[in-house]
This record gives C-alpha cells, structure tokens and sequence, in this order.
C-alpha cells in the first residue's frame, strides 16, 4: 500500500531534527506582513520563493495567509483561504514539507487536504476549539507557540511561557496527538515586552525540559531593531547574532526569511560544536558532574506528576537539565498488583556531590506529595539517581551505577532515547537497551 507523501514529509522532518537543528523557510502570501508583506502575495511569485528557500537550504516551507504582526487586521476564513490555497495546489509536486501558518482549525484541515504536514498555530492550540482535533484528525505535526493578548512586565514569563505550553499539551493529548509531533515556540515578539524577548531566548532551555523540540521565530523582528537601531531591512546581522544564541540554548528549528544566510551560520554553529568533548564520555562543565535521573509514579494524575517533578528538579539552582525523554506508559515492575506507570528519563549537570543530590531528590519526593509505602508499592512520584559521571559507589543509602539499571526496561527504554552513546559501567545505554527481551515491547511512549 503506497503511504501518503503527507506522512513522508513529516517524518522526514521530525527525523532530521533529532541529528541537527533545521530551517523552516517563512512565505508569506499576504500584503501586511511586517517584513515580506505583499512581496509573494501571488501565487507565481509565492511558488518561486518557495523553491528558492528549499534550493537554500530549508527544511520545510511555512506558508501563512494571515498577517499576526502586532496592530494586523484579522482576516476571516474565507480570505485566509483565498490566499493560501492556490499556493498550496502549486506547491503540491514540490518533494518537500510543507507547513501552514494559521490559528484556524478550518484552513489547517483545508491545508492539509492540500499536502501540508505540520499546522503552525501562534495561539497553541488555545484559540480555535477545534484545531487540536484538526491536529490530531489530518496526522499532522504541529508547532504550539505561546501567546498572549498584550503583554503585561509584571508577571513572569517563563513561568507564563510554560504553563501555557501544559495546558496545549493537555489539549493535545486528550486530541490524540501523539508526543512526539508536537513542536514548542516560545512566541518571541507576541505579547511580551523587550525585555521578555531577550529572557525568553537567552532562557530557551528552560523549555527543553518539556521534551519537545523548540522552534524559534526571530528573522528580522523588532526587539533585533531595538538593539541595533535598524530597520526591517538591515536586521540580519542581529537576526543571525540572536538564531546563534539560540541554537547555544537549545532551539532545534530557526523560522527564517533569509534561508541561505542562515545556512551558513548553522553550517558554522555544527563545525565548532562538533569540536566540543562527547558527553558521553563523561565531560564536566565548570566542575558539575553529569547525572542520569529516572522518574516514575503511578497514583492521580501521572503525566503531571512526573512533569511537576521535572519542573522542582530544573528550578533546583545546582541543577541543570539538558535533554528530558518522552513520557512512557510502564507495567509495574517488582509488585504486579497494581496500576501502570509513567516513566521518564532526564539527563542534568550538577554541582552537588551525590550524597547531596539524592538526599535532594528524596526532599523533593516528600514535597510532590510522596508517602510511606511498601516497597515497590504506588507512589506519586519517584526521582531515582541512575549515574553519576563515571562514578561507581557503594554506601548504606546509594549505589552508583543503579544496580537494576540494566534490568529495568522502564529506565533503558527512555534512556536510550536521549542519550544512545552514554556509556555507563563500560556498557553503552543503546548497546543495552537493544538486549531487552519482550518487556521492552511492553514500554509504549504516550501521546
């Protein structure tokens, strides 16, 4: 049976980004865009952009038919449509990703029908009621930016940012958009002040706790034209200065106009990257030691459990977390008698010595709403420490490796998905998890 090019087009995008970040090409086919606006507004000239950015370098065209600069006239559904969907059919033998810009579950279904697999939604899935069904009913990958009304200095933005994001997840999931299609914007430039622009990119990995990859949309925006005093025109120095930072931080997609320009920035970033230790050999940053953490429960609400857990353990000032698993849904392992399981795995950077970060672990434990129980019995949350740099120890309280660690599919499974080449105890974290029997069929990533 032929597969739909659709689902071609969005693996291969999602694929590509789990080995290096990509560049989604901006199109714009209306006339108000505050950089483009007018320029590809026909569908001919729309089209030969189109092949131009994909020629440059681009991963996946963004195709938007509604202007959302600040002060824009919305448009209805009727004019979105007269926009977009000529340059959808002329686009339709392009052998590419193709990507719609819009907040209306009607044109995303319409867009899809057309051949685009990934809907672009500036309000996350929170300001048409239909679109995560759109979502989840057309297969399509998504990006949830955050967004707001106007913007309000008083209040915090990451923490904004990332409530925010929960509540499009939770969307998402009672959709049935699977995990691993979803996409994160911090929505720079919508509804925040300056100053919360620059946070929200210098701050990006905050939001790769989360476990989704992180687009970022800063090509030519106004906050780069109050840094260096230039208009739309002559921002693309500030423009690749500020996509740099965030690839340092973690963005695994740049929303750009100027594709080939960012090419080469990108082409430089992954050189000197490159050149960086492997992790996996155990480096140290600043005197912090690298750890693996698994975390799991079973009682209430597991999925929040597990991400409130990952919130206190980020927010913790001598931790860092630099990759986070998907969540998985787990049999109960050592008492079988009882409710399934969410498990994840995060990997960190820490300056406290492993004595400390277990008694820390255990403080956050208590403080998530843990109990006495039995062994192996339900528990709202468990944070285990698996490995501590190359570190082997054994005490009253801790033993490092983990010893089950290799018997424990609920912990491999994860763990081989963020860190494959991890070494630990001389044994490699993929190489390990390969060798699972029929348990590891029993370990299903959530939507």
């Amino acid at each position: 049976m032929a597969i739909d090019r659709r689902v071609l087009h969005r693996d291969q995008f999602l694929s590509a980004l789990k080995s290096s970040p990509q560049l989604m090409g901006i199109l714009n086919v209306t006339p108000d865009s505050f950089s483009d606006g007018g320029r590809h507004f026909e569908p001919a000239a729309a089209v030969a952009r189109a092949r131009a950015m994909i020629a440059e370098g681009a991963a996946i065209v963004d195709v938007g038919g509604e202007s959302t600069r600040p002060g824009h006239l919305p448009v209805s559904e009727a004019e979105e449509l007269r926009r977009v969907v000529p340059v959808l059919e002329a686009l339709a033998d392009l052998d590419a990703p193709i990507s719609i810009d819009t907040s209306k579950a009607a044109v995303a279904r319409e867009a899809a029908r057309l051949g685009a697999c990934l809907i672009n939604d500036v309000w996350g899935l929170q300001r048409d009621p239909g679109m995560a069904d759109a979502v989840a009913e057309t297969g399509s990958a998504v990006v949830v930016m955050h967004n707001r009304e106007q913007a309000d200095p008083a209040i915090d933005i990451l923490d904004d940012v990332e409530r925010f994001f929960e509540r499009s997840l939770n969307l998402a999931a009672a959709a049935g958009v699977p995990f691993g299609r979803i996409l994160l914007d911090p929505g720079v430039g919508f509804g925040k002040t300056r100053q919360q622009n620059h946070s929200c990119i210098w701050n990006l990995d905050r939001f790769r706790r989360l476990g989704a990859p992180i687009l970022v949309g800063l090509s030519r925006k106004s906050f780069i034209g109050g840094i260096i005093d230039a208009e739309v025109d002559r921002r693309l120095p500030g423009t690749l200065a500020a996509d740099t930072i965030a690839l340092m931080r973690g963005a695994s997609v740049l929303r750009v106009h100027d594709v080939a320009e960012n090419r080469a920035a990108l082409a430089v970033f992954m050189a000197l990257k490159a050149a960086a230790a492997p992790l996996s050999v155990g480096l140290k940053e600043d005197g912090r030691a690298r750890m693996v953490l698994a975390l799991g429960g079973n009682v209430g609400d597991k999925v929040l459990s597990v991400r409130r857990a990952l919130r206190a353990i980020a927010a913790e000032p001598e931790i860092e977390l630099i990759a986070v698993s998907r969540f998985y849904r787990t049999p109960p392992w050592g008492k079988t008698d009882q409710d399934w399981f969410v498990n994840a795995c995060a990997l960190g950077r820490t300056s406290l010595k492993p004595e400390a970060l277990l008694e820390r672990m255990k403080a956050l434990e208590v403080e998530l709403g843990r109990a006495p129980t039995e062994r192996w019995g339900p528990r709202v949350i468990d944070i285990d420490l698996i490995a501590y740099d190359d570190m082997a120890l054994k005490t009253d309280r801790l033993t490092l490796p983990h010893p089950e660690l290799f018997n424990r599919a609920f912990v491999l499974a994860p763990l081989a998905e963020i860190a494959p080449d991890f070494v630990i105890a001389g044994v490699r974290v993929a190489d390990a998890a390969a060798r699972l029997g029929s348990e590891a069929q029993e370990i299903l990533p959530l939507n």
